[in-house]
């Protein structure tokens, strides 16, 4: 988009705080266009640094061939370590999400599902090893542990440090590839009486 990418540039050539006409003047484009994308300056930093930062999942991932508890990690660790890194940008991205929802102002693009793109390229080695519905379950599941929300699900409401919290992702995601890989078993034990 090129909104986000006019604020990249601007940062990257040392405007580290730019103001919304500083970034609609370099996109050439209305204030109005970028506060219907949005909600502020943090926001449209945040949207930039975490599509910035975040790591590509094919490249992380060719480490790990078709190891899947060794994809899965790497999956998690690609976002868990942005979103837990950025602990109040992180905040202020779901309350500016939420505030949208709130006022019936929400978009199916709010939440542009990093997370997912992290989580499929993970459970490639799973594609004719599960049926679709397996598949589903095991990436919604997945879902749960990675992403903004586990974050503020273990350090505000579970009370958390940090530290711990990325252990009990870490956990969660061990204990779903465990499962996943029983299924499989499972499957490839009933095709084999078949």
């Amino acid at each position: 988009m090129a909104i986000v990418d006019a604020v990249a540039d601007l940062v990257q050539s040392g405007n580290t705080t730019p103001t919304i006409d500083d970034v609609a003047e370099a996109a050439t484009v209305s204030r109005a266009t970028i506060y219907r994308y949005f909600e502020s300056i943090d926001d449209l930093l945040w949207q930039m640094y975490a599509d910035r930062h975040i790591v590509d999942p094919d490249s992380s991932m060719a480490i790990a061939g078709d190891d899947l508890g060794r994809r899965v990690r790497i999956a998690e660790q690609n976002i868990n370590d942005f979103i837990f890194g950025d602990e109040e940008g992180t905040r202020a991205f779901e309350r500016v999400t939420l505030e949208r929802r709130a006022q019936g102002r929400g978009r199916d693009d709010d939440r542009p599902g990093r997370r997912f793109d992290q989580i499929d390229v993970a459970l490639a080695p799973l594609a004719g090893r599960l049926d679709d519905g397996q598949l589903e379950l095991v990436r919604h599941a997945l879902s749960l542990a990675i992403g903004s929300h586990s974050m503020l699900a273990l350090l505000d409401t579970g009370r958390l440090d940090p530290e711990r919290a990325r252990e009990v992702t870490r956990f969660t995601c061990d204990a779903i590839v465990a499962e996943a890989e029983r299924m499989v078993a499972e499957n490839a034990a009933t095709e084999g009486d078949g």
